[in-house]
């Protein structure tokens, strides 16, 4: 059981790459625009059981796909990219970096409430079928593309749900505060992001860094939009540049 490091863009840019780690049911299929429009190097990891790595068994628990995730990054490089990570790939991330035992440059977490504010068994459950009106009016979802196939539709809510019940099962990370700069940002529509500031301001203490919060237009993953590319790369660097006016949190 493997997950796999890919490139997904490449750029003349000297400034540093990014990390892309999908959401539940996601896959690197769905990174495709977003990476070409980023004008830098971009990679992502395709988790066991996805896209690629289908044959390959699906992970048991978050943290066994941190554990592979973190198999699958070289430390030196890791520490200096930039890792975002989406929906499940935000817990993916810091686990996976407490794993490593360094953090990344910075941590960006989008559209995921921070461990300590969720509510784990929340879609324990929801089938298929309601999963599937869920995710249907969300904007942007893991499963979309898939919508013209049945057997290609099954196959994203066999994805989701599969991810979705290790999202239950999981308890949150050790409490190790990260040292890199963390930002987070959630979509005003996000119905798993109702409780307002406690999504994103949450995870201010998961970093003893600089920390900022935004929210923004869109519901779960809407910053993902086809034809919005260029919107998210701007938001990210608006976030890289608040990190360098954003005092760390010394205590």
């Amino acid at each position: 059981m493997t997950a796999t490091l890919t490139k997904l863009s490449t750029s003349d840019s000297s400034g540093r790459g990014y990390l892309l780690l999908p959401p539940a049911g996601g896959t690197l299929r769905a990174f495709g625009p977003l990476a070409e429009a980023a004008g830098a190097d971009v990679w992502g990891v395709e988790y066991p059981g996805h896209g690629d790595q289908l044959a390959e068994p699906p992970a048991s628990s978050i943290e066994e796909l941190a554990t592979l995730v973190a198999g699958a990054l070289p430390t030196d490089w890791f520490s200096r990219s930039v890792t975002i990570g989406f929906g499940m790939g935000a817990f993916v991330a810091l686990e996976a970096a407490q794993r490593l035992g360094v953090a990344p440059g910075a941590l960006i977490v989008v559209d995921a409430c921070a461990p300590q504010r969720r509510s784990p068994d929340k879609n324990a459950k929801a089938g298929a079928s309601a999963m599937g009106r869920v995710f249907g009016r969300t904007g942007l979802t893991p499963v979309a593309g898939y919508r013209d196939s049945p057997e290609s539709w099954e196959y994203a809510l066999d994805l989701l749900l599969g991810d979705l019940q290790l999202l239950n099962a999981y308890r949150g990370p050790a409490r190790t505060r990260l040292s890199c700069p963390l930002a987070a940002m959630r979509g005003t529509d996000d119905p798993a992001s109702a409780s307002g500031d406690d999504a994103t301001g949450g995870w201010r203490v998961w970093t003893s860094g600089p920390f900022v919060g935004r929210v923004v237009p869109g519901g779960y993953l809407g910053v993902l939009e086809t034809g919005r590319e260029a919107e998210f790369w701007g938001r990210i660097h608006r976030l890289e540049a608040a990190f360098l006016d954003v005092e760390p949190d010394v205590a």
